[in-house]
């Protein structure tokens, strides 16, 4: 009697036990909703963000989906169905499109380009021979940053702009030998886009939308601009000074295979899936999966590039693949992390390259709220660069209005002085924005469309120097009469 009397008591703690065991899950998802809310809000209020989408997924299942905010040009509603430009994840969709053609034997990995795009040409010959597919996938090729942003939104509405950049490559010359090392470049990406439409006989756009989003049920997304404003993208914010100000900036169909393509968070869901391995097995042979997964060339500590995908702490627990992306009014995170598998997406609609930081920490911040960590700090948005320009030209606009009132003064002999800083000012003047462009090794343009606000006070300086230096050489003449 007494055993059937312990025994009946520990099942009735074990049943009280799972009665209340649900209700503990839900009260602890429910802590973990409020917590992302408050510090997905937080970024969203610090970076003055319009518009922003996240999803989170745990066990193949959506564990979290929010939107915030409007839409750009028409100030609509964002929902978890409004598509964004997803910057660079768009390579990871690339490479994922060129992986499908070689499960298909209609391509191989080491194949060189040439053989299937013939008219793809640089100025040296031979080295040009020598970059194969798995040279581009890897951003190994020999393309430099510089190249793939010479060649990067230019706002293009033709079908045939993709054929068009690649083929305005022919007089490049490659800052690296193919293999050698790796240099992250829009321009690889261009190129596969143009193999994907030479060996298809389709255009990127229809390529992707039969091959890589249907199957995938990636319902939202789209490569090309027609089919991205039928399925509801609408551009997005530039940051002038940390305030969203409405794209100057459209969306361009020679930039799809690098960072044009537009999708929500439910499409790049249904491609954290495929990362996951747990659905949508028949898409990729398991030896294709495994090989674009694979970290193929190292880029930093513990960091690594695949076939198109990054990948970080390959060996270790925290193991995370995942891809971060850009466009000159849109930036996005997207990760997968296989020992806890939780993956998720965050898609924002305003963007300045000084404030990209801000959605890392944010993204680093969210992974800690699921692992049951504090989340990171998120950085302020300080606008310092900004506000180092604005005394420069404050200094300058006071030196010139002095050089205006110096006009008035009584001449004086010493007139080599005036005339050495009016010199100086004017070559200042010349030179900056090529020490700009050398420095920061992007074009002109990429600085303008992704940092305008620093584009502008730049201009603003230069036009300063010009008129100090004019000015103070007329002093000098003046003074010599």
């Amino acid at each position: 009697m007494k055993l059937l009397k312990c025994i009946t008591q520990i099942s009735l703690i074990f049943l009280c036990c799972n009665m209340f065991l649900p209700i503990t899950l839900v009260s602890a998802n429910q802590d973990i909703e409020i917590q992302l809310d408050a510090y997905i809000e937080s970024y969203l209020k610090e970076y003055q963000v319009p518009g922003a989408s996240v999803a989170i997924v745990h066990n193949n299942e959506i564990y979290y989906s929010k939107s915030w905010g409007i839409t750009g040009e028409s100030e609509e509603q964002v929902t978890t169905e409004t598509p964004f430009t997803i910057g660079s994840i768009s390579k990871s969709l690339t490479g994922l499109a060129i992986m499908k053609l070689i499960d298909e034997n209609i391509i191989e990995l080491d194949d060189p380009v040439q053989k299937h795009i013939p008219w793809f040409k640089l100025e040296d010959k031979h080295v040009v021979a020598q970059i194969t597919i798995k040279h581009l996938l890897t951003q190994t090729s020999g393309f430099s940053t510089y190249t793939g942003l010479s060649i990067s939104d230019k706002e293009s509405k033709d079908f045939g702009a993709i054929k068009k950049y690649v083929e305005s490559l022919t007089n490049v010359n490659l800052t690296a030998l193919p293999g050698e090392k790796h240099q992250y470049s829009n321009a690889n990406f261009l190129i596969l886009g143009a193999l994907i439409e030479e060996v298809t006989n389709q255009t990127y756009a229809e390529y992707m939308g039969k091959n890589v989003f249907a199957p995938l049920g990636m319902k939202g997304a789209a490569a090309d601009y027609k089919t991205a404003y039928e399925k509801g993208y609408r551009s997005g914010y530039q940051s002038w000074f940390g305030l969203p100000l409405k794209s100057s900036v459209t969306y361009d169909n020679g930039g799809a295979p690098y960072g044009y393509i537009a999708a929500n968070v439910e499409d790049l869901v249904k491609y954290i899936k495929l990362l996951s391995g747990k659905d949508f097995k028949n898409f990729l042979s398991g030896n294709m999966m495994d090989s674009y997964l694979t970290p193929h060339i190292q880029t930093g500590e513990n960091r690594y590039y695949g076939l198109g995908i990054r990948i970080s702490n390959p060996d270790a627990q925290d193991k995370m693949i995942w891809h971060s992306g850009s466009t000159p009014d849109s930036h996005s995170e997207m990760f997968y992390i296989p020992k806890t598998d939780w993956g998720g997406v965050i898609l924002t609609n305003k963007n300045n390259q000084l404030e990209e930081e801000g959605l890392y920490y944010l993204k680093i911040g969210i992974i800690n709220i699921l692992n049951g960590d504090e989340p990171v700090d998120i950085p302020d948005n300080t606008l310092i660069l900004q506000f180092i320009i604005l005394g420069f030209i404050c200094l300058l606009f006071g030196i010139y209005i002095y050089l205006l009132l110096k006009t008035k003064l009584e001449k004086t002999r010493k007139n080599g002085l005036w005339a050495g800083v009016g010199i100086f000012c004017l070559i200042f003047a010349i030179v900056l924005l090529p020490l700009i462009v050398y420095f920061l090794g992007a074009p002109w343009h990429a600085i303008k469309v992704f940092s305008p606000d620093v584009a502008l006070l730049t201009i603003i300086t230069i036009t300063l120097l010009a008129f100090i230096g004019l000015t103070a050489i007329r002093i000098s003449f003046r003074n010599k009469k």
